[in-house]
């Protein structure tokens, strides 16, 4: 891996162009309230424009993943060089050490595979994205491509996910609560797991003072925050519906090359408190062996 850096060092300047960046067109489901859904066809969005989102946001992600983002060529040799000490004889990747330009690389034309192989191939690429590319291109890019868990991938769908607004008006304390997902997005969901979220949170907030991002009383301030987190989240069964919008709506179908937002029927809200009572009712009555509960919702007209 040292010998591959140093050649990097000396071959960065007559790198060819990386692969072509495809993305296939979306189609994003809200509910009845413009609540998000779920997203069919491609899985990312277009890159995110940094210039539309609070300074704070991509701040948090840099921070946290790559503080010396604006300054590698992309990789980081003192991460790299703990990774390689880490992993020395183990004959894969285990330990992290990846910028953010090597985690893009890696979501752009790589598996998720660990081995040492993968790692060349990965740094390689990494350098030639930041010829392609600018900083801002390449942060916007991984911004619109990381995954946040619960199907959410990109900074607007994890926005809306988690906080049900769009990712133009996220605070400084939700940016954080996004920016430590991604590490893990399970054990750091913060409508699953809200111990945990905040701890990391706390974590990227002060990685944030640390690197002169935000002033000491901007991170306390945040700290004391605790933003709602939109706990009606796209249920399994709303996924089913989507699935089964998506096979037989034909205008669907016809809109590819494109990206469409599709208005739907559903009532989050309204699932999510069904879905409790249904869940209140098999637990009340657990000592009778019911496992399985069946609900019916009626408006006030009897519909």
């Amino acid at each position: 891996m040292i010998p591959l850096l140093a050649a990097l060092a000396f071959t960065a300047p007559d790198l060819p162009a990386p692969p072509p960046i495809r993305r296939d067109p979306q189609v994003t489901f809200v509910d009845r309230n413009g609540a998000f859904l779920g997203v069919r066809g491609g899985r990312y969005g277009p890159p995110a424009d940094l210039a539309k989102l609070p300074a704070h946001v991509p701040a948090a992600f840099v921070a946290i993943e790559d503080r010396r983002f604006y300054s590698h060529a992309g990789f980081d040799p003192m991460s790299m060089a703990r990774a390689v000490i880490a992993d020395l004889g183990t004959g894969r990747v285990a330990q992290g050490g990846s910028t953010i330009t090597q985690q893009l690389a890696r979501n752009l034309y790589l598996t998720s595979e660990r081995t040492l192989e993968r790692k060349g191939q990965e740094l390689l690429l990494a350098a030639e994205l930041e010829q392609a590319y600018s900083k801002r291109q390449i942060l916007g890019l991984y911004l619109s491509r990381i995954y946040f868990g619960s199907g959410a991938y990109g900074i607007e769908a994890a926005s809306r996910r988690y906080f049900n607004k769009p990712a133009a008006r996220l605070t400084l304390k939700e940016a954080a609560i996004l920016a430590a997902i991604p590490k893990s997005p399970t054990n750091y969901d913060p409508a699953e797991q809200p111990e945990r979220s905040a701890e990391r949170a706390a974590l990227v907030l002060a990685a944030m003072a640390e690197t002169g991002a935000i002033s000491q009383a901007e991170r306390a301030r945040a700290a004391d925050q605790k933003p709602k987190v939109w706990r009606a989240a796209p249920a399994q069964g709303a996924q089913y519906f989507l699935d089964w919008l998506t096979a037989h709506d034909a205008d669907l179908g016809r809109a590819r090359g494109r990206d469409i937002t599709v208005e739907t029927t559903l009532d989050s809200a309204a699932e999510t408190a069904a879905a409790d009572a249904a869940r209140a009712v098999v637990a009340r009555h657990a000592s009778q062996k019911v496992g399985q509960a069946a609900l019916v919702a009626l408006d006030g007209a009897g519909r």
